[in-house]
């Protein structure tokens, strides 16, 4: 190699390692000009309105270099810190209202202020502030009644409000002075409203009906008005046949979800399309009303391993069949 190449590689070394040094320095530099300063710290922080679900904060705002930050509100709850929550609050807004809190429990709430490079200051004072008891009630359900048959009632209600909309509504239908817990179902509704159908109604009996609506947490209650109906009569007294063939139609996704079907059955007075069905499982009838169709629907098991299903047929006057012979699944609810 010549003295003249070896001179030019020294130079192309040379100019390649000063390329490198300055690359590294601009990073460094570059790194070195980022944002490492804190907003300051939020100040007096107070509590301005309390209510039974909400606190209401203020605070004194914090400044940046940068100019752009958010403050971080830090939400404890003292009774049950898997509540705890942390919200985030604009940086022209120097007040929170929280919100869907739990009635009668204790809380304590700070502000930090988070510029736009993550750089955090620290937490403000520290507010504590119990929410107010719920002592006001729903607003009463308007309630009406329809007879279907002989032995079915629909009722309908509009659905109550609450001053803790949170906590509203557990809902109790009331027959003739006691609850009614058997043979009651959900039935779709319009908008703003709830709806039951009641069966095996006594046909020609004479039965009061009230709903009544409570909260969740205050444990307060109102009452529907009292509504009055009077089933159709009947003369027919003689059950259905019992539901043939009774069989599974599929078993959807696991966790125990079946579908059933059977083969209809026959009454002496009624049309099969008139005919309803009782799902039982493992002997307690399944307390979802029976809605896909005459002959087949989803039902649940509720026991790990075998379970026993059996169909029973109903008619328009409440007369219930024997029951089916039994179909056995193994199955593994969730």
């Amino acid at each position: 190699m010549t003295t003249r190449q070896i001179s030019r590689l020294i130079i192309g070394i040379a100019a390649f390692t000063l390329i490198i040094v300055l690359l590294v320095s601009g990073s460094t530099a570059s790194a070195g000009k980022g944002d490492r300063s804190a907003p300051t710290v939020p100040t007096n922080l107070v509590v301005t309105a309390v209510t039974e679900t909400t606190v209401s904060l203020s605070w004194q705002g914090s400044s940046d270099n940068s100019g752009k930050f958010s403050y971080r509100v830090n939400i404890t709850n003292l009774n049950n810190t898997a509540y705890n929550t942390l919200a985030t609050v604009s940086q022209t807004q120097t007040t929170y209202t929280a919100t869907y809190l739990t009635t009668n429990s204790s809380y304590t709430f700070s502000v930090y202020a988070v510029d736009d490079s993550g750089n955090r200051s620290a937490n403000s004072n520290s507010v504590g502030a119990k929410t107010l008891a719920d002592t006001t009630p729903p607003t009463g359900p308007v309630l009406q009644a329809t007879a279907l048959t002989p032995s079915q009632v629909q009722l309908t209600w509009t659905r109550s409000t609450d001053n803790a909309a949170a906590y509203c509504c557990y809902y109790d239908v009331n027959m003739n002075g006691a609850e009614v817990t058997q043979n009651i179902y959900y039935v779709p509704a319009a908008s703003g409203k709830e709806s039951v159908l009641i069966r095996h109604l006594k046909p020609g009996s004479t039965n009061s009906f009230r709903v009544t609506a409570s909260d969740t947490k205050g444990g307060n209650t109102s009452f529907s008005n009292i509504v009055t109906v009077t089933m159709q009569p009947s003369s027919d007294t003689t059950p259905p046949a019992a539901p043939t063939n009774i069989h599974l139609v599929s078993d959807s996704n696991g966790c125990a979800e079946v579908w059933l079907g059977w083969t209809e059955a026959f009454d002496a007075v009624d049309s099969q399309d008139q005919i309803e069905y009782e799902i039982y499982v493992n002997g307690v009838i399944s307390p979802l009303p029976v809605s896909a169709g005459i002959d087949f629907d989803f039902v649940y098991g509720t026991a790990y391993g075998e379970n026993v299903f059996t169909v029973k047929a109903v008619d328009r006057s409440g007369n219930t069949s024997s029951a089916s012979a039994p179909l056995k699944l193994f199955l593994q609810p969730c």
